[in-house]
Order: C-alpha cells, then sequence, then structure tokens
C-alpha cells in the first residue's frame, strides 16, 4: 500500500513538472530535440502498425539507456545478446544523438525513442513489446518504465550499475521511497564493490547485487592507424568532450603551448554539438583562428572545431595526447576510455567523479595523469617533449583497458540463467 502512494505521488509530480521540462526543452534544447522530432508520437508511446507487428514475432529482451555515452558502453553488449541468448533486442534511448548514432551502428534489432514515464505511455509500450526482459542501464531507474516491465511479466534487470559518490548523497534523502523502485528489480549487476555497497545501503536485497565489472572496458579495441591525413610532423592534442566554461579554462594553457610549439595543433570537441558558436564566438574574441572540421581539410590548420557528432573516436585516432572534457569544471568528467584504447595517454583535470573507477585504473596503470589546470602546462610539456615516454603512457592505458575485460560475459550469463529461472 505504501508503495501504491509513493507511485502516485511520483506520477503527479511527474504531471505537475512536465510543462516545465517541455518548455526548457523547447528552450535550451530545441535544436537537439528537433533533429528527431519524426520520433515524438514513440516517445508518447504512438508506435508505427509495422513495429507493433514485429514485436508479435519471437523473444524480446528490451534494453533501456539515456546518453550517447551510455550506449556506445554497452555496444559490444547488445552485439552479444543475439548470439548467446538467442532473442531479439529492442534498444530505447532519450538523446536525440544517442538515437541517432545507435541507427547508424543498426546496435538492435529494433530501436525506438524512449517513452516518457507516465504510467499510461510506458504501459502502451511494454503491452506492445512483451519483454521477457527488462535490463536498464547504469543509473537509470525510471519507476513506471520499470513497474510496467514487470506488469507485462518480464524479469527486470539492472547491468553496468553504478551510483556516485554526489547521487549517492542524494540518494539517501529520499532512502525511504527507495524500497518502492528497488522491489521492481530482479538482479542488479554493478561495476565494483564500491557500487555494490551503496546499492546495499540503500535498501537493494543483498541477494540480488552481483559485481561483474564494467561493460565499459569491452569496447572494440581498434588498432591504431595513422592515415594520409595524419603528418608525422604535427604534435595534436584533442580537447574531448569539453563543458560549458572549461574551454575558456584551458584556452589559455593550450594556446601558451601553441605559440611554444609551432607545429602544434588542438582538436576541441565538446560534448555537445550546440555549443559550437559558443566556442567560435570565444576564440574569435581572442582573434585566434579556427576552422571547423565539417568545412573539409584541417591538416593545414593548428586550431580545430569539432562540430560533427558520434565521431570523436576519429579526433582521438589523430591525438597525441587527450584532455578529457568535463574533467577541469565540476562537471563529474567523461569517459576516457576511448583515446586509452587507441594507446593515446591520457590527461584529467580534478573533477572524473563520473569516471572515478576508471581514472584511478589508469592512473595506477601509468596511463592517465590527473592534474589541477594550474599543472597542465607543465604536464603537456613534458609529455610533448618526451615522445618515448608518451608512447610508453598511451601502451600502458591500452594495457589497463585490455586487462578489465570479461563483464560482457559474465553479465550475460546472469542474465540469461535469471531469465530461465
Amino acid at each position: 500500500m505504501k508503495n501504491r502512494w509513493i507511485f502516485r505521488l511520483y506520477n503527479l509530480l511527474v504531471l505537475l513538472a512536465l510543462p516545465f521540462i517541455l518548455i526548457g526543452v523547447m528552450i535550451r534544447w530545441r535544436k537537439r530535440f528537433a533533429r528527431g522530432i519524426e520520433r515524438w508520437p514513440e516517445r508518447w508511446g504512438r508506435l508505427s502498425k509495422e513495429k507493433r507487428d514485429k514485436f508479435q514475432v519471437g523473444r524480446w529482451w528490451w534494453v533501456h539507456a539515456v546518453s550517447l555515452g551510455e550506449v556506445k558502453s554497452i555496444e559490444v553488449f547488445l552485439r552479444r545478446i543475439p548470439e548467446q541468448a538467442g532473442v531479439r533486442v529492442l534498444l530505447s534511448v532519450v538523446t536525440p544523438e544517442a538515437l541517432q548514432w545507435a541507427v547508424d551502428k543498426d546496435l538492435a534489432d529494433e530501436i525506438i525513442a524512449a517513452p516518457v514515464d507516465l504510467p499510461w505511455v510506458v504501459r502502451r509500450v511494454s503491452r506492445a513489446v512483451q519483454p521477457v526482459l527488462f535490463i536498464s542501464v547504469e543509473s537509470e531507474f525510471w519507476p513506471n518504465l520499470l513497474r510496467e516491465a514487470r506488469r507485462v511479466g518480464a524479469k527486470v534487470a539492472l547491468v553496468n550499475g553504478r551510483i556516485s559518490a554526489r547521487s549517492y548523497g542524494r540518494y539517501k534523502y529520499i532512502r525511504g521511497i527507495l524500497p518502492a523502485v528497488w522491489e521492481c528489480f530482479d538482479l542488479v549487476a554493478v561495476r565494483q564493490h564500491e557500487d555494490a555497497s551503496r546499492f546495499t545501503d540503500l535498501g537493494v536485497p543483498q541477494r540480488f547485487v552481483y559485481v561483474t565489472g564494467n561493460l565499459k572496458y569491452d569496447l572494440p579495441l581498434p588498432q591504431r592507424s595513422y592515415g594520409a591525413s595524419r603528418d608525422p610532423a604535427r604534435l595534436t592534442l584533442v580537447v574531448g568532450s569539453s563543458r560549458e566554461g572549461e574551454e575558456k579554462e584551458l584556452l589559455p594553457v593550450l594556446e601558451n603551448l601553441r605559440s611554444r610549439i609551432p607545429a602544434l595543433r588542438v582538436i576541441w570537441a565538446p560534448r555537445h554539438i550546440d555549443r559550437v558558436n559558443e566556442i567560435e564566438t570565444l576564440f574569435t574574441s581572442q582573434s585566434i583562428a579556427f576552422v571547423r572540421k565539417s568545412a573539409g581539410s584541417f591538416t593545414e590548420t593548428s586550431c580545430v572545431i569539432w562540430d560533427t557528432m558520434g565521431d570523436l573516436l576519429d579526433a582521438y585516432a589523430q591525438a597525441d595526447i587527450a584532455i578529457i572534457g568535463g574533467s577541469f569544471v565540476p562537471k563529474g568528467g567523461q569517459n576516457p576510455l576511448e583515446p586509452a584504447a587507441l594507446n593515446v595517454p591520457v590527461i584529467f583535470g580534478p573533477s572524473m567523479e563520473n569516471f572515478h573507477g576508471i581514472a584511478e585504473v589508469l592512473v595506477q596503470q601509468g596511463g592517465a595523469r590527473q592534474v589541477t589546470l594550474s599543472h597542465l602546462g607543465a604536464c603537456l610539456s613534458e609529455l610533448l617533449e618526451k615522445s618515448e615516454e608518451r608512447m610508453e603512457m598511451g601502451r600502458r592505458a591500452r594495457k589497463a583497458i585490455e586487462s578489465r575485460q570479461g563483464a560482457t560475459e559474465k553479465t550475460l550469463s546472469l542474465l540469461k540463467e535469471l531469465v530461465h529461472a
């Protein structure tokens, strides 16, 4: 009875907040979501007849993620499900960038825009899909989505589960209502023991919690290739997934390096493409010449703005050193695994809370350095001058990833047991 009232209160709050959320999306992210306007009916549970008919054939696992980073982190996991479990896969995602990338990569048998977490909306989709298993990724606890999946008979699991230190502190304040969410889960597979302790402390029964490792380590490991577009005489820094205000902080340091090292090129790849104009304005105000990546060839340009989505790996493939965005401003950092997988040495700032475990491993293994903004210039100068040290650091970064792969197999094994239990 208590949990029923918790869900009613949650739904009331969502309904009250929904107009403001929609207004916020229209004002702040209208350009991003306008790119997927044809998918808006799916967000309200309206699936095409073709898709509804498709769900009538075979057994389905429904995987739910939010952002492009989350979807990239489970690419190998998604591709292994059909071959190991013999089922079809539905992937639902929230952001337009993640949706487009997943479609381009053909990551699942069906891909839809995630439905709004209102009971009648998600109920419509759940009844159409009739999944035997619903899988939520990382820290996506959408109450109605979880509950309606259970109501149509699906087992419910969390994979690659995590609770950051910041979120853990917040969840403590609502510890009393969390059991209403936790009771929806049949399995919680988490990245590390620290996450397991946080989940159990917040009320998840210990018998449901398993440490399987981090699925992010199981990313495809590409071979580093220096094509004709890369001048071996030119050193390249890539600032990957930079966040609001970060370019302004990093610019003086990197411009100082460029003034001392004429052959140095800096590629700026913002986390959100809709910030490109903001970055251009900043560079123009500082009289810095630059070119957009989409403008064509930039091999002779020493300042490049990477203004396309989904191809950050291509930027990292040209890097001699990667600087991880979101870490020199209090944003919790971004994923450092892609450059590390390419044998690229990684540098990040003090704020890596969202990737604490990965950052710690890379630093311990000698594949990354964590520095403050005041020490960034000296760190980069040293690595740019010492090619052997830089290359050894890159090798250690990749080795750190290779030694921690295997979470996909452990997770799939648990999920198959769950479905057949």
